[in-house]
């Protein structure tokens, strides 16, 4: 069985919060939210499992919040969506075969370096999301791998 792509919901301003799916794993933030914000996401999203912001954001976070993610089981990266329009799909997708390859690079024996250089010449994915996909269990074909938002 081969892998999955991993869909990333975008949320373009706080007011989508509320709205948003408990099922959602994977979510990217694309404005700078507040503490309270990520406390009503991880409210609104319970079994997130993967947190995406813009850099800019991403430093702006507090050192408490970063902690009260990491101690959510939420991982959190720093990135863009790249080449995603919001009002044409509320998902940005990792393909599957990103995923392949990352997998091969991997079992190649290439360093993150190399393994996240050649990533990006395929798709524009930042740094931080690949190295997540690397060390995660997106990885893993099968029923044991995690549900988190495959199309």
């Amino acid at each position: 069985m081969g892998l999955g792509s991993v869909r990333i919901r975008v949320v373009t301003s706080r007011d989508e919060i509320s709205g948003l799916e408990a099922e959602e794993r994977a979510v990217h933030l694309a404005f700078r939210p507040s503490d309270r914000d990520l406390f009503s996401l991880v409210k609104a999203c319970p079994g997130i499992e993967l947190l995406q912001l813009p850099a800019s954001s991403y430093e702006g976070l507090s050192k408490f919040i970063k902690m009260y993610l990491a101690s959510s089981g939420i991982h959190l990266v720093k990135g863009d969506v790249s080449g995603h329009w919001h009002d044409l799909n509320n998902y940005f997708v990792i393909p599957a075969y990103v995923l392949e390859k990352i997998k091969e690079l991997k079992v190649q024996g290439r360093t993150e370096d190399e393994i996240i250089g050649e990533i990006i010449n395929i798709r524009k994915i930042s740094p931080d999301m690949i190295l997540h996909l690397l060390h995660s269990s997106f990885l893993v074909p099968g029923p044991e791998r995690p549900r988190m938002n495959k199309v």
